[in-house]
């Protein structure tokens, strides 16, 4: 779905639009007298196209950081097989009944938080294969402390990004169902940050201050501050620099990256702009009474009609406007007074 990729925070250069650039000219036009060089239309027409930035290290993307936490307590490290199991070894008989109601809840949602309370009491992998059963039964070791690999679910290390997403990867379609997750639209994997697609301008267009000078949005201010920091990151790797150093780095970048998604977080300083306004993120832009939703699209003030919620209504077309019935017949009309109708 990409058009670019993007590598430079900078927007212009020599007064022009910088390919490559957060504002390249192939991802759509905010100037009325440039022209997308994607479809070729006006400023009016073309609604733009997305780029993509390609990151350093994989990220975790701060909407999904909670299933990801419940998938990875469900699954052993080393095979990503889920840990109960209907029939399993080393498992209490309510371990194993908890998991066999967890399947049958049709709720995908609620799936997950109950197979993770199924897995929970255990650090025991249940998708082993006759060897490794073998090598559990021939050791005296506890059965409930050996996994189908042999070894014990490790605490997750410092650089923990790769792993994770290699744990993720691993997890078979069958388990993906079983988890309440569809692998056909949203294998875990993917909840994993490696691209970061960039909206196009017409999302986060700039403003011209006077003449010669333009202001740019926050959201292009904060993805500047994420190409930034990626390039940084990436020159550290090649420059091979001492591993706790770069995990500093990525940890930077993960905080620009979260904050440009929601710059609410609790317990997360806020990012803000030089004047110390803090960042408005693709959050806050969402949410609330004077977010897109419920500022701009459920309901409008309009001339001549009482005020009404609108609800999304597939029967009318985008310019159109419902208004409810009793309403509509009080409405009054402004009419022109002529020789013809000053009598009525």
């Amino acid at each position: 779905m990409s058009v670019a990729q993007i590598e430079y925070a900078e927007t212009m250069e020599k007064g022009k639009l910088k390919t490559g650039g957060l504002s390249d000219p192939r991802m759509g036009t905010v100037d009325r007298k440039i022209k997308c060089e994607t479809c070729m239309a006006g400023m009016a027409e073309c609604p733009g196209h997305f780029g993509h930035l390609e990151l350093a290290k994989p990220m975790f993307h701060i909407g999904f950081i909670k299933t990801v936490l419940s998938i990875m307590r469900c699954v052993f490290f080393n095979c990503s097989k889920i840990l109960a199991d209907e029939v399993s070894l080393g498992f209490t008989q309510e371990d194993n009944n908890k998991f066999k109601q967890a399947l049958k809840i049709r709720n995908l949602k609620n799936r997950l938080r109950r197979i993770y309370d199924a897995c929970k009491s255990t650090k025991f992998c249940g998708g082993g294969d006759d060897p490794c059963i073998q090598e559990q039964q021939d050791t005296d070791e506890p059965v409930k402390k050996r996994g189908c690999c042999g070894a014990m679910q490790p605490n997750i290390i410092v650089d923990g990004m790769k792993m994770v997403l290699e744990v993720l990867k691993r997890i078979s379609d069958e388990d993906c169902l079983l988890l309440g997750l569809n692998p056909k639209f949203s294998r875990p994997d993917w909840m994993i940050l490696q691209v970061l697609p960039i909206p196009p301008p017409p999302v986060r267009p700039s403003v011209m201050t006077g003449t010669s000078s333009r202001s740019e949005d926050d959201l292009t201010h904060q993805l500047a501050m994420i190409i930034r920091h990626n390039e940084n990151l990436r020159r550290q790797e090649r420059n091979g620099t001492p591993a706790h150093i770069i995990t500093e780095f990525a940890q930077l970048l993960q905080f620009h990256i979260a904050t440009y998604f929601d710059n609410d977080l609790p317990g997360q300083p806020r990012a803000t702009q030089r004047s110390g306004r803090p960042i408005k993120s693709i959050c806050s832009r969402l949410k609330a009474k004077e977010g897109r939703v419920r500022g701009n699209l459920m309901r409008k003030r309009v001339d001549f009609s009482a005020r009404t919620i609108i609800t999304p209504d597939p029967n009318i077309n985008i310019d159109e406007l419902g208004v409810p019935w009793s309403i509509a017949l009080n409405l009054t009309y402004p009419e022109t007074v002529t020789p013809y109708n000053i009598e009525r």
